[in-house]
């Protein structure tokens, strides 16, 4: 049997306004990792699929998206912690 790890002490869905500021710090750094991580998957599966030429192209499209639904600072931040992700992938 396994037991699921919870970003809460209780494991109970919440309203993110009831969240201490930790709870929504951890959450937050988990949302932040899970998306690094699946840029970085959708990625590397387009460069098998199409090749790396076509996958950067298809990238530059995908980082104008987010700029401007996040702006830059958002765009650098995923960009930053996906950097981080592959740094601690190639480290292992």
């Amino acid at each position: 049997m396994t037991t699921k790890t919870y970003l809460t002490e209780d494991g109970k869905a919440k309203n993110l306004a009831l969240l201490t500021s930790t709870e929504r710090c951890k959450m937050l750094e988990t949302l932040s990792q899970t998306e690094a991580k699946e840029w970085l998957r959708r990625y590397r599966l387009k460069v098998k699929e199409t090749g790396k030429q076509q996958a950067q192209a298809w990238w530059l499209g995908v980082k104008e998206g987010i700029k401007k639904q996040r702006g830059q600072a958002g765009l650098d931040t995923l960009i930053a912690e996906m950097q981080r992700q592959r740094h601690d992938v190639n480290r292992l």
